[in-house]
């Protein structure tokens, strides 16, 4: 089989750990040891290191203008400008899997790295998405892929101030906007059972995404005019099989859980890191994240089912970036 690169995601405080050793390499020698074989690796095509949406927001509301162009030029020279794509891409394309599965239809043929793109804000949403409320020319676009790195970096360290924080209040209002609702939810199941609580996320999952779902059926030439047109076992079915319902179901579930144990609200860090789990253990080879949310992704087994490899530890990467990778890659294909 022919060896593919190996997709890692960092989440940001990995980042920050390896701009760190960047800058002062005597201080941390194991993290400079590793940043330059992710260079190397990188620089070879055998390494990719995409962002998120939330790498970006980080980076953009650090209000330091010589740390947030640092961690920036760190970011967008490593990433190379790839982004993991929104939501709404990878969920058509997730959807249109599940229903040539089920109705015997051929699959779609798609290139190898469909869900990354190297185009930064597509990190967020489509170009031609009507959540894009300013149009883009297909010219933009063309200079943005002559050189991505340098256009999410100036993005990050270029845009005019007053827009920067409209930008970053915008985000994290809609994000919280998105927490409440998950705690409002959390509230009123918290006297069920665990079984009763799968079946009401199930439930609500289904109501909540009942109007997108029909409209990307309706792009596939399903013309249902409701969900239950679709089957009772394949609506069942749809939150196993489709990975972006997979991983925010259990995710979301099992933090809920967690918190309230711990007897605090869900705040908004936990819920981004929350979207960055949901959108890269499908496709990532690796993820290296805090504690909490790779306990939660274990919990679950979600690296068993998507052969993604879980770490707190920023150093277990090194073992990944001397060939002894290749394995790991092949599987993942």
């Amino acid at each position: 089989m022919t060896e593919r690169p190996y997709i890692v995601y960092l989440d940001q405080n990995k980042w920050i750990e390896l701009a760190r050793a960047a800058k002062k390499p005597d201080d941390f020698p194991a993290h400079y040891q590793l940043l330059e074989s992710i260079v190397r690796e990188a620089k070879s095509g055998r390494l990719l290191l995409p962002l998120t949406a939330a790498n970006i927001y980080e980076t953009q509301k650090i209000n330091d203008p010589k740390r947030r162009q640092e961690l920036a030029y760190f970011q967008a020279t490593a990433s190379q400008g790839l982004v993991f794509r929104g939501r709404h891409m990878r969920l058509e394309a997730e959807l249109n899997d599940f229903w040539c599965a089920i109705y015997e239809r051929p699959a779609e043929i798609r290139e190898m790295h469909w869900f990354l793109s190297n185009i930064f804000f597509e990190a967020f949403a489509e170009w031609g998405d009507v959540q894009l409320t300013v149009p883009i020319s297909e010219n933009i676009i063309g200079i943005i892929r002559s050189d991505p790195p340098r256009h999410i970096y100036e993005f990050l360290v270029a845009t005019p101030e007053d827009v920067r924080r409209a930008a970053v209040r915008n985000f994290s209002e809609g994000s919280d906007q998105l927490r409440q609702r998950i705690e409002e939810r959390r509230r009123q199941h918290a006297g069920e059972n665990l079984a009763m609580r799968r079946r009401i996320q199930s439930a609500n999952l289904m109501i909540n995404e009942m109007d997108l779902i029909l409209t990307f059926a309706s792009r596939a030439g399903f013309p249902w005019k409701s969900i239950g047109e679709m089957g009772e076992e394949n609506v069942r079915q749809i939150v196993e099989d489709v990975p972006a319902y997979y991983v925010s179901y259990y995710v979301e579930r099992e933090i809920a859980l967690r918190l309230e144990a711990q007897a605090r609200p869900i705040q908004e860090n936990d819920f981004r890191d929350m979207q960055s789990f949901c959108t890269v253990i499908p496709y990532a080879d690796h993820v290296v994240s805090e504690n909490q949310f790779i306990n939660l992704a274990r919990q679950a087994k979600l690296d068993k089912k998507y052969r993604t490899q879980l770490s707190t530890n920023i150093l277990d990467l090194a073992a990944n970036l001397d060939g002894s990778g290749s394995a790991t890659r092949e599987q993942k294909a």
